[in-house]
Protein backbone atom coordinates (compact mmCIF):
# COMPACT_ATOMS: atom_id res chain seq x y z
CA UNK A 1 0.00 0.00 0.00
CA UNK A 2 1.32 3.09 -0.60
CA UNK A 3 -0.10 6.82 -0.81
CA UNK A 4 -1.22 7.00 -4.45
CA UNK A 5 -3.26 3.62 -3.75
CA UNK A 6 -4.97 5.37 -0.82
CA UNK A 7 -5.77 8.21 -3.08
CA UNK A 8 -3.27 11.01 -3.23
CA UNK A 9 -1.46 11.17 -7.04
CA UNK A 10 1.38 13.58 -5.43
CA UNK A 11 2.96 13.49 -8.89
CA UNK A 12 -0.43 14.48 -10.77
CA UNK A 13 -0.63 17.50 -8.29
CA UNK A 14 2.90 18.19 -8.93
CA UNK A 15 2.76 18.29 -13.04
CA UNK A 16 0.08 20.56 -12.74
CA UNK A 17 1.59 22.99 -10.34
CA UNK A 18 4.10 22.92 -12.77
CA UNK A 19 1.36 23.75 -15.15
CA UNK A 20 -0.08 26.51 -13.40
CA UNK A 21 3.04 28.62 -12.60
CA UNK A 22 2.97 31.11 -15.91
CA UNK A 23 -1.01 32.24 -14.30
CA UNK A 24 0.41 32.94 -10.91
CA UNK A 25 2.48 36.16 -10.33
CA UNK A 26 6.01 36.35 -9.74
CA UNK A 27 6.09 36.71 -5.80
CA UNK A 28 6.18 32.99 -4.78
CA UNK A 29 8.23 32.77 -1.88
CA UNK A 30 9.29 28.90 -0.59
CA UNK A 31 6.17 28.05 1.41
CA UNK A 32 3.76 31.77 1.18
CA UNK A 33 3.32 34.61 -1.31
CA UNK A 34 5.02 37.56 -1.01
CA UNK A 35 3.73 41.11 -1.63
CA UNK A 36 5.78 44.39 -1.82
CA UNK A 37 3.11 46.31 -0.21
CA UNK A 38 5.87 49.11 0.22
CA UNK A 39 5.38 49.97 -3.34
CA UNK A 40 1.95 50.92 -2.32
CA UNK A 41 2.09 53.05 0.36
CA UNK A 42 4.13 56.34 -1.43
CA UNK A 43 0.22 56.80 -2.30
CA UNK A 44 -1.14 56.86 1.07
CA UNK A 45 -0.77 58.37 4.42
CA UNK A 46 -2.55 56.36 6.28
CA UNK A 47 -2.83 53.01 4.93
CA UNK A 48 -5.14 50.47 6.35
CA UNK A 49 -5.56 46.52 4.83
CA UNK A 50 -8.27 45.03 4.26
CA UNK A 51 -9.07 41.64 4.01
CA UNK A 52 -12.14 39.27 3.35
CA UNK A 53 -12.52 35.37 2.85
CA UNK A 54 -15.68 33.45 1.20
CA UNK A 55 -16.16 30.72 -0.77
CA UNK A 56 -18.99 29.40 -3.85
CA UNK A 57 -21.00 27.57 -1.47
CA UNK A 58 -23.54 24.93 -3.09
CA UNK A 59 -23.57 26.22 -6.44
CA UNK A 60 -20.31 24.79 -7.11
CA UNK A 61 -22.41 20.78 -7.09
CA UNK A 62 -24.14 22.70 -10.63
CA UNK A 63 -20.85 23.91 -11.87
CA UNK A 64 -18.83 20.62 -11.36
CA UNK A 65 -22.08 18.98 -13.11
CA UNK A 66 -21.76 21.53 -16.02
CA UNK A 67 -17.95 21.59 -16.03
CA UNK A 68 -17.77 25.07 -15.85
CA UNK A 69 -15.04 25.54 -13.53
CA UNK A 70 -14.21 28.99 -14.87
CA UNK A 71 -17.48 30.32 -13.80
CA UNK A 72 -16.21 28.86 -9.97
CA UNK A 73 -13.20 31.09 -10.83
CA UNK A 74 -14.94 34.11 -11.55
CA UNK A 75 -17.84 33.78 -8.33
CA UNK A 76 -15.42 33.19 -6.11
CA UNK A 77 -13.58 36.17 -7.24
CA UNK A 78 -16.52 38.37 -6.96
CA UNK A 79 -17.90 37.13 -3.77
CA UNK A 80 -14.54 37.97 -2.36
CA UNK A 81 -13.77 41.38 -4.16
CA UNK A 82 -17.61 43.06 -3.95
CA UNK A 83 -17.29 42.75 -0.73
CA UNK A 84 -13.77 44.54 -0.15
CA UNK A 85 -14.76 47.56 -2.54
CA UNK A 86 -18.26 48.08 -0.52
CA UNK A 87 -15.21 49.72 1.99
CA UNK A 88 -13.33 51.53 -0.20
CA UNK A 89 -10.37 49.48 -0.31
CA UNK A 90 -8.63 48.22 -3.84
CA UNK A 91 -7.98 44.68 -4.26
CA UNK A 92 -3.83 44.11 -4.23
CA UNK A 93 -3.68 40.48 -4.02
CA UNK A 94 -5.96 36.95 -4.00
CA UNK A 95 -4.89 33.61 -2.59
CA UNK A 96 -7.18 30.28 -3.37
CA UNK A 97 -7.70 27.17 -2.18
CA UNK A 98 -9.06 24.21 -4.49
CA UNK A 99 -10.52 20.90 -2.78
CA UNK A 100 -11.47 18.00 -4.32
CA UNK A 101 -11.83 14.14 -4.06
CA UNK A 102 -9.61 13.10 -7.05
CA UNK A 103 -7.58 16.11 -8.68
CA UNK A 104 -7.94 16.48 -12.59
CA UNK A 105 -5.10 18.75 -14.05
CA UNK A 106 -7.55 20.00 -16.97
CA UNK A 107 -10.65 20.88 -14.42
CA UNK A 108 -7.97 22.69 -11.66
CA UNK A 109 -5.90 24.48 -14.91
CA UNK A 110 -9.17 25.99 -16.26
CA UNK A 111 -10.04 27.36 -12.54
CA UNK A 112 -6.56 28.79 -11.91
CA UNK A 113 -6.57 30.36 -15.66
CA UNK A 114 -9.22 31.77 -15.14
CA UNK A 115 -8.77 33.33 -11.54
CA UNK A 116 -5.23 34.81 -13.09
CA UNK A 117 -7.07 36.54 -16.22
CA UNK A 118 -10.65 37.69 -14.31
CA UNK A 119 -7.97 39.02 -11.66
CA UNK A 120 -5.27 40.67 -13.64
CA UNK A 121 -8.81 42.46 -15.74
CA UNK A 122 -9.44 44.19 -12.04
CA UNK A 123 -5.59 44.65 -11.16
CA UNK A 124 -5.48 42.01 -8.17
CA UNK A 125 -2.24 39.92 -8.24
CA UNK A 126 -3.31 35.97 -7.82
CA UNK A 127 -0.26 35.52 -5.03
CA UNK A 128 -0.51 31.40 -5.04
CA UNK A 129 -3.11 28.74 -3.20
CA UNK A 130 -3.51 25.54 -2.17
CA UNK A 131 -4.73 22.30 -3.85
CA UNK A 132 -5.94 19.20 -1.92
CA UNK A 133 -6.79 16.15 -2.70
CA UNK A 134 -9.42 14.38 -0.25
CA UNK A 135 -10.18 11.21 -0.95
CA UNK A 136 -12.85 10.42 1.61
CA UNK A 137 -13.51 13.66 2.63
CA UNK A 138 -14.76 14.43 -1.24
CA UNK A 139 -15.94 11.96 -3.54
CA UNK A 140 -14.13 11.50 -6.91
CA UNK A 141 -15.94 14.76 -8.50
CA UNK A 142 -16.48 17.14 -5.98
CA UNK A 143 -14.83 20.26 -5.68
CA UNK A 144 -14.77 22.88 -3.18
CA UNK A 145 -13.01 26.33 -3.56
CA UNK A 146 -12.30 28.99 -1.38
CA UNK A 147 -10.63 32.35 -1.76
CA UNK A 148 -8.76 35.06 0.61
CA UNK A 149 -8.44 38.92 -0.78
CA UNK A 150 -6.54 41.83 1.02
CA UNK A 151 -6.74 45.42 -0.01
CA UNK A 152 -5.50 48.99 1.29
CA UNK A 153 -7.29 51.98 1.60
CA UNK A 154 -6.65 55.40 3.12
CA UNK A 155 -8.23 55.41 6.71
CA UNK A 156 -10.49 58.34 6.38
CA UNK A 157 -11.77 57.02 3.30
CA UNK A 158 -12.93 53.97 4.50
CA UNK A 159 -16.97 53.52 3.70
CA UNK A 160 -18.54 52.92 6.68
CA UNK A 161 -22.32 53.03 8.33
CA UNK A 162 -21.57 56.09 10.24
CA UNK A 163 -21.24 58.21 7.34
CA UNK A 164 -24.48 57.95 5.70
CA UNK A 165 -26.80 60.65 6.65
CA UNK A 166 -30.28 61.54 6.60
CA UNK A 167 -31.33 62.41 3.13
CA UNK A 168 -29.17 60.41 1.10
CA UNK A 169 -29.93 58.37 -1.65
CA UNK A 170 -30.08 54.86 -2.01
CA UNK A 171 -29.48 53.46 -5.47
CA UNK A 172 -30.03 49.45 -6.14
CA UNK A 173 -27.81 48.45 -9.03
CA UNK A 174 -28.59 45.03 -11.22
CA UNK A 175 -27.48 41.70 -10.53
CA UNK A 176 -26.42 39.22 -13.50
CA UNK A 177 -29.24 36.53 -11.13
CA UNK A 178 -28.70 34.13 -8.79
CA UNK A 179 -25.37 34.80 -8.13
CA UNK A 180 -23.73 32.82 -5.23
CA UNK A 181 -26.29 32.95 -2.57
CA UNK A 182 -29.63 30.85 -2.42
CA UNK A 183 -28.77 27.62 -4.23
CA UNK A 184 -29.34 25.28 -1.74
CA UNK A 185 -33.08 26.18 -2.59
CA UNK A 186 -32.09 26.89 -5.89
CA UNK A 187 -30.90 23.12 -6.09
CA UNK A 188 -33.93 21.51 -4.37
CA UNK A 189 -36.15 23.12 -6.68
CA UNK A 190 -34.36 21.54 -9.67
CA UNK A 191 -34.36 18.22 -7.70
CA UNK A 192 -37.55 18.07 -7.60
CA UNK A 193 -38.72 19.35 -10.65
CA UNK A 194 -40.38 22.30 -9.98
CA UNK A 195 -37.89 24.73 -12.02
CA UNK A 196 -36.00 23.34 -14.90
CA UNK A 197 -32.43 24.04 -15.66
CA UNK A 198 -31.24 26.30 -17.94
CA UNK A 199 -27.13 28.28 -17.84
CA UNK A 200 -29.06 31.36 -17.22
CA UNK A 201 -29.17 29.42 -13.42
CA UNK A 202 -25.26 29.08 -13.12
CA UNK A 203 -24.96 33.00 -14.31
CA UNK A 204 -21.30 34.29 -13.26
CA UNK A 205 -21.76 36.84 -9.91
CA UNK A 206 -21.12 40.16 -11.10
CA UNK A 207 -17.97 41.88 -10.77
CA UNK A 208 -18.54 45.64 -9.06
CA UNK A 209 -14.72 46.58 -9.09
CA UNK A 210 -13.75 49.09 -10.99
CA UNK A 211 -17.61 51.20 -11.01
CA UNK A 212 -17.14 50.66 -7.18
CA UNK A 213 -13.85 52.18 -6.80
CA UNK A 214 -14.43 54.65 -9.11
CA UNK A 215 -17.31 56.36 -7.50
CA UNK A 216 -15.77 55.61 -3.73
CA UNK A 217 -15.11 59.83 -3.37
CA UNK A 218 -18.70 60.50 -3.94
CA UNK A 219 -20.69 57.60 -1.97
CA UNK A 220 -21.27 57.67 1.37
CA UNK A 221 -21.81 53.66 1.99
CA UNK A 222 -22.15 50.21 -0.46
CA UNK A 223 -23.25 46.85 0.26
CA UNK A 224 -23.06 43.71 -1.73
CA UNK A 225 -26.07 41.87 -1.58
CA UNK A 226 -25.28 38.52 -0.91
CA UNK A 227 -26.19 35.46 1.51
CA UNK A 228 -29.32 37.26 3.74
CA UNK A 229 -30.81 39.52 0.80
CA UNK A 230 -31.47 43.16 0.26
CA UNK A 231 -32.77 43.65 3.77
CA UNK A 232 -29.35 41.80 5.76
CA UNK A 233 -27.20 43.67 3.85
CA UNK A 234 -28.35 46.85 3.63
CA UNK A 235 -28.94 47.25 7.32
CA UNK A 236 -25.50 46.73 7.64
CA UNK A 237 -24.71 50.24 6.10
CA UNK A 238 -27.00 52.32 8.03
CA UNK A 239 -26.88 53.42 11.14
CA UNK A 240 -29.15 53.71 14.04
CA UNK A 241 -32.11 55.95 13.71
CA UNK A 242 -32.42 55.85 10.34
CA UNK A 243 -33.73 53.68 7.45
CA UNK A 244 -35.23 53.28 3.99
CA UNK A 245 -38.17 52.23 2.21
CA UNK A 246 -38.31 50.43 -0.93
CA UNK A 247 -40.97 49.40 -3.23
CA UNK A 248 -40.96 45.96 -5.23
CA UNK A 249 -41.70 47.49 -8.30
CA UNK A 250 -38.06 46.44 -10.44
CA UNK A 251 -37.60 43.93 -13.00
CA UNK A 252 -36.08 40.57 -11.96
CA UNK A 253 -34.06 38.20 -13.59
CA UNK A 254 -36.30 35.19 -14.86
CA UNK A 255 -35.18 32.71 -12.45
CA UNK A 256 -36.44 34.40 -9.37
CA UNK A 257 -39.95 34.31 -11.36
CA UNK A 258 -39.70 31.12 -11.78
CA UNK A 259 -38.65 30.74 -8.23
CA UNK A 260 -41.92 32.77 -7.17
CA UNK A 261 -44.20 30.69 -9.44
CA UNK A 262 -43.52 27.68 -7.39
CA UNK A 263 -44.81 28.96 -4.54
CA UNK A 264 -41.52 30.06 -2.76
CA UNK A 265 -43.41 32.84 -0.41
CA UNK A 266 -41.84 37.00 -1.39
CA UNK A 267 -40.46 37.33 1.61
CA UNK A 268 -38.49 33.59 2.01
CA UNK A 269 -37.08 35.04 -1.29
CA UNK A 270 -36.03 38.25 -0.16
CA UNK A 271 -34.08 36.77 2.67
CA UNK A 272 -32.37 34.23 0.49
CA UNK A 273 -31.56 35.99 -2.50
CA UNK A 274 -30.06 39.50 -4.04
CA UNK A 275 -33.80 39.41 -6.15
CA UNK A 276 -32.16 41.35 -9.08
CA UNK A 277 -30.47 43.72 -6.87
CA UNK A 278 -26.29 43.40 -6.85
CA UNK A 279 -24.83 46.30 -5.24
CA UNK A 280 -26.65 49.28 -3.35
CA UNK A 281 -24.60 52.27 -3.35
CA UNK A 282 -25.77 55.67 -0.63
CA UNK A 283 -24.88 58.27 -2.36
CA UNK A 284 -25.41 62.29 -1.14
CA UNK A 285 -28.15 64.12 -3.04
CA UNK A 286 -25.75 66.46 -4.38
CA UNK A 287 -23.27 63.63 -5.93
CA UNK A 288 -26.17 61.94 -7.25
CA UNK A 289 -25.79 63.15 -11.11
CA UNK A 290 -22.21 62.22 -11.11
CA UNK A 291 -22.23 58.81 -10.15
CA UNK A 292 -25.05 58.14 -12.08
CA UNK A 293 -22.70 59.33 -14.82
CA UNK A 294 -20.36 57.41 -13.98
CA UNK A 295 -22.17 54.41 -13.60
CA UNK A 296 -23.24 54.83 -17.08
CA UNK A 297 -20.22 54.80 -18.52
CA UNK A 298 -20.12 51.02 -17.26
CA UNK A 299 -23.56 50.43 -18.82
CA UNK A 300 -25.08 49.99 -15.19
CA UNK A 301 -28.76 49.75 -14.52
CA UNK A 302 -30.00 51.88 -11.50
CA UNK A 303 -33.31 49.41 -10.48
CA UNK A 304 -33.97 51.57 -7.88
CA UNK A 305 -33.60 54.87 -5.86
CA UNK A 306 -34.93 55.60 -2.40
CA UNK A 307 -33.89 58.24 0.37
CA UNK A 308 -33.01 57.96 3.81
CA UNK A 309 -34.95 59.36 6.43
CA UNK A 310 -35.96 58.85 10.26
CA UNK A 311 -36.80 56.08 10.89
CA UNK A 312 -36.49 53.07 13.80
CA UNK A 313 -36.47 50.10 11.25
CA UNK A 314 -33.61 50.42 8.97
CA UNK A 315 -35.23 48.67 6.21
CA UNK A 316 -38.95 48.36 5.36
CA UNK A 317 -39.68 46.30 1.78
CA UNK A 318 -42.76 46.60 0.37
CA UNK A 319 -43.74 43.61 -1.90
Amino acid sequence: MNYSESGVNIKEADEMVNEIKSYIGQNIGLYGGLFPIYKYLKDYEKPVLVSSTDGVGTKMMLLEKENRLDIAAQDLIAMNVNDLVCMGAKPLFFMDYYATGKLKKDQANTFIKSLSQILEGIGCELLGGETAELPGLFNKSSVDVGGFVVGIVEEDKILKAQNVEEGDIAIGISSSGVHSNGFSLVRKLLNEGLIEYNPNIIEPTKLYVKQTLKITDYIHGAAHITGGGIEGNLSRIIPEGLGIKLNYNWKVPKIFEDIANTGVKIKDMFDTFNMGIGMVYIVPEKNLKKVEEILSDFNEKIMFKSKIIKSDEKVMIEY
